[in-house]
């Protein structure tokens, strides 16, 4: 599904045959209705639609958008309990996935894609903190400021008693991917992308993509080991909207002016199933909460479920907050943060291209061309260097 105007979908003419011809003529290069889309590319959806379809890409993507600076926090030092700072965190990652999303669909592949961090970095960064410079300081009885003695407040330029320790650390990740990306943005305006995909086919884009999304199995696991019962409900939920009830219709009534009001059949599990799946599963958190069901510790197992927990993140935060370039200080460079760093940006590159085939085959378009490719990683790899800006 998308809500974009014609002039989006330049990229995806073949031999200056538009896709609305293509559409009516039923070519077997583009067959665009083989995926029973409620709506094509071409196809505006009322607003008020368009309104609830985003927030739905919006909660699709929340897992793994949120999952990136949850992970990092670990490996940058952020303790526990300073929910304010993850946050931060979050919030600036969805602010700049908004800006990066819009230029990725105005002006690079303009397909309807989503730009949001990668998973492919995570590794790299934290083999970058695992180095023994960037470790965290171990807590130390002796220590009145609770810090161990491998930690030096000259190295790290903050004081022993300064929370802010994972600055340092996140500003070393933040020049590592400014001075990577610049191989993409390279790789992207010079055509190699399209001569690489000669390369680079099926057998290697589908293996990678796939890696990258194993290698967080651990920490998906985790996250739904702290409730398994209310994450099988999400996942049986989910699964029966999306699959089961594609097909199955609610009745209900518009109104017009001057025409009365007519019957229609809505088809809101094919449209809305992921908020259906979350909105009654939240809901039966809340109701459990309220019961008393969950243990009132949220280190005890189920504890996580409950819905009043971390209340003082929504106090202490700000109402409004910009996320301007450089808010956690100066990003530094150093040679084995890029070169380990080039390494996330390598795999990045193929996954981008799976992800741009796979985005076309499920809107119902053809291919991206080789210059719509070059577009799609050029702006991917500025946002990456915006995004690397504000925060990991």
């Amino acid at each position: 599904m998308a809500a974009k105007e014609p002039t989006d979908c330049e990229m995806t003419e073949i031999e200056g045959q538009s896709l609305r011809n293509r559409k009516k003529n039923h070519t077997e290069d583009a067959p665009l209705n083989d995926q029973k889309l409620q709506y094509s590319v071409l196809d505006i959806p009322p607003w008020y639609l368009s309104i609830i379809l985003g927030l739905q890409h919006y909660l699709i993507m929340f897992g793994a958008t949120v999952t990136n600076p949850l992970v990092m926090s670990k490996f940058l030092c952020i303790g526990e309990e300073n929910n304010l700072v993850k946050s931060e965190l979050i919030g600036t990652i969805f602010f700049v996935s908004g800006i990066c999303t819009l230029l990725q669909t105005t002006l690079g592949t303009r397909l309807p894609i989503i730009q949001g961090g990668t998973f492919t970095f995570v590794t790299p960064s934290i083999a970058i903190l695992s180095l023994e410079k960037w470790k965290c300081p171990q807590p130390s009885s002796n220590s009145p400021s609770g810090i161990g003695e491998n930690f030096t407040a000259t190295e790290f330029n903050v004081s022993a008693d300064d929370e802010d320790i994972w600055k340092p650390r996140i500003r070393e990740i933040q020049g590592a991917i400014m001075v990577a990306s610049i191989a993409q943005v390279l790789i992207g305006l010079t055509g190699i992308m399209g001569f690489m995909l000669r390369f680079i086919g099926p057998l290697a884009i589908a293996p990678t993509i796939s890696l990258a999304g194993l290698s967080l199995f651990n920490t998906a696991a985790s996250f739904a080991a702290k409730q398994w019962w209310i994450t099988m409900v999400t996942i049986v939920l989910i699964a029966a909207f999306s699959q089961y009830l594609t097909n199955v219709t609610i009745p209900c009534f518009r109104c017009q002016r001057g025409g009365g009001c007519i019957r229609k059949r809505f088809p809101l599990f094919r449209l809305f199933p992921v908020i259906l799946a979350i909105s009654l599963t939240w809901a039966l958190c809340a109701i459990l909460t309220v019961a008393g069901v969950f243990p009132s510790d949220p280190n005890a197992w189920g504890g996580q479920a409950a819905t009043n927990l971390r209340l003082d993140v929504m106090q202490k935060a700000a109402w409004f907050r910009f996320p301007y370039p450089g808010q956690w200080g100066v990003p530094t460079v150093s040679a084995p943060s890029v070169f380990g760093m080039l390494s996330g940006v390598l795999a990045s590159m193929v996954e981008s291209v799976g992800d741009y085939y796979a985005c076309a085959r499920m809107s119902g378009v053809p291919p991206p061309p080789m210059h719509a490719i070059n577009r799609g990683r050029s702006i991917s790899s500025r946002g990456d260097r915006m995004m690397s800006h504000r925060m990991h």
